[in-house]
């Protein structure tokens, strides 16, 4: 017994100048107290662990079980018989504290609360509807949601992954309404994740991809709460990552992106005129530059003859080919949306607009670039921001596009479109398909798609998901 006590001192000592230790002698043992620096509230471990056991020295205390009984802690103590628990408790922020040499030891929560405020995500921005966004600690995320689902329903499951970072992950789901195969399934997905740590939830969401789909993201992400309150009550999982402010969301469909948050707090012709604006920006940035690019080499009859005469008079004096050269405009663009991401927010601006402005002007000027070319390369770029999340996705699509638009004309570009949908009609994700209600056709669940309904018209939860209470409310008999 001693010896093990012993050991499991020695190992925790060996945190070196981080280790604070405390010796408070009783009426029975002395008492030591081991806590973390950096991980423990200071305030907490000196008025609810040090005082606590302060008061209680003139009792006579044996054991950690007497500690635990007569030494009053409030909520989260506990008693640890294994090294391994005193460890995870150790580096979760808890205090240790043993009573002589017993072989166990009793936990209490003194982890610090210190971090970044609930504020609004930058991510995220609405001028309707809650302005709260998640943060970085899962303990205050978790109490967002419970502040929005105030049901015993509402269930978390928690885990561990990562050799050395040892990252909790709450996985929340409503009991009554989620799918359990769902659930089953994500819980298997997590736990069989073998890595060195996990610093962020993208890398949960690496683990719980589809293996079919390296292109296409095929797991939802949001900041706010009151949106992962939303696809909760509508059958989804939800995963929450230490360290990470953004909360994962499965099963996952790509309609979730032409959605807003402020939707759903606006009238239901201005949320859907908004979403039909969002639909038009992304296919017209997809597609405006390789039809550009197709028309002026080998459909160029269809385009009308004034429209024609000025886009030639434009482009006569540039030393590129229309497919050159908008690979060159398309590149650029890129190359400024990244330097623009990674600067200083000062210096952002200022770059945004030399980039954008000064030397789009000079190329033109130069006779480096048409204006034609430059106007349609700027109106794509912009456009692809209206689906903010999926960027990344449309810059790629884009510029395949415009490769097989400037090698195969018209006819590859209609053929490589169909080659793509019929490729993202066959992707789903935990049982539901990527492009419902769409592909396959759910008439129910267009109701909240892109044409948004009144909430009193949308009595059926999203048929797509798997779930196992379907009637989100009750129909009304008045007329």
């Amino acid at each position: 017994m001693k010896s093990d006590m012993d050991t499991s001192k020695k190992k925790l000592l060996s945190f070196g100048n981080g280790l604070r230790l405390r010796t408070i002698k009783t009426a029975g043992k002395s008492i030591d107290i081991f806590s973390l620096d950096a991980m423990v509230s200071d305030k907490t471990v000196s008025d609810c662990v040090i005082e606590s056991v302060v008061r209680a020295a003139g009792q006579k205390i044996t054991s950690a079980q007497d500690v635990f009984d007569k030494v009053a802690f409030g909520v989260g103590a506990e008693i640890c018989v294994t090294y391994e628990q005193m460890l995870k408790k150790f580096l979760n922020g808890n205090s240790l504290i043993f009573c002589g040499d017993e072989n166990t030891c009793v936990a209490v929560d003194t982890r610090t609360t210190e971090g970044r405020s609930i504020a609004q995500p930058p991510t995220s921005n609405v001028t309707k509807g809650p302005r709260e966004g998640f943060v970085e600690s899962v303990q205050q995320n978790i109490t967002l949601l419970r502040k929005r689902i105030k049901t015993t329903d509402f269930k978390i499951e928690n885990l561990s992954v990562g050799k050395y970072t040892d990252t909790v992950i709450a996985v929340c789901y409503v009991d009554t309404i989620a799918a359990r195969t769902t659930v089953d399934m994500v819980l298997q997905k997590i736990r069989a994740i073998n890595i060195d740590g996990i610093v962020d939830s993208s890398y949960i969401a690496g683990f719980l991809d589809n293996p079919k789909c390296s292109v296409f993201k095929m797991v939802g992400s949001t900041e706010k709460p009151d949106v992962v309150v939303s696809r909760l009550l509508e059958g989804r999982v939800a995963i929450i990552v230490d360290g990470s402010p953004i909360v994962l969301t499965v099963p996952y469909m790509f309609v979730e992106d032409i959605q807003s948050p402020e939707d759903y707090y606006d009238a239901p012709i201005i949320a859907s005129m908004g979403r039909f604006l969002r639909v038009f920006s992304a296919l017209a940035s997809l597609l405006l530059p390789a039809l550009y690019v197709t028309f002026q080499l080998y459909n160029y009859h269809i385009i009308p003859a004034k429209f024609l005469i000025t886009i030639l008079s434009s482009t006569d004096p540039i030393p590129f080919t229309p497919f050159a050269e908008m690979i060159v405009v398309l590149v650029l663009f890129d190359i400024l949306r990244e330097a623009n991401a990674r600067m200083p927010s000062i210096a952002g601006l200022s770059l945004s607009i030399i980039g954008a402005v000064v030397l789009g002007d000079a190329a033109v000027r130069a006779g480096l670039l048409s204006a034609p070319a430059v106007m349609i390369g700027a109106l794509s770029s912009v456009g692809l921001y209206t689906i903010p999340d999926n960027t990344l996705l449309f810059t790629l699509l884009r510029l395949f596009l415009v490769l097989i638009g400037g090698m195969m004309g018209l006819h590859g570009m209609i053929l490589s479109i169909m080659f793509l949908l019929s490729y993202v009609i066959s992707l789903e994700t935990f049982g539901t398909p990527y492009l419902a209600p769409f592909a396959p056709n759910i008439l129910s669940d267009r109701k909240d798609a892109i044409m948004k309904k009144k909430l009193t018209d949308q009595i059926k939860r999203p048929l797509a998901i798997k779930q196992d209470n379907v009637t989100r409310q009750e129909e009304s008999n008045e007329q």
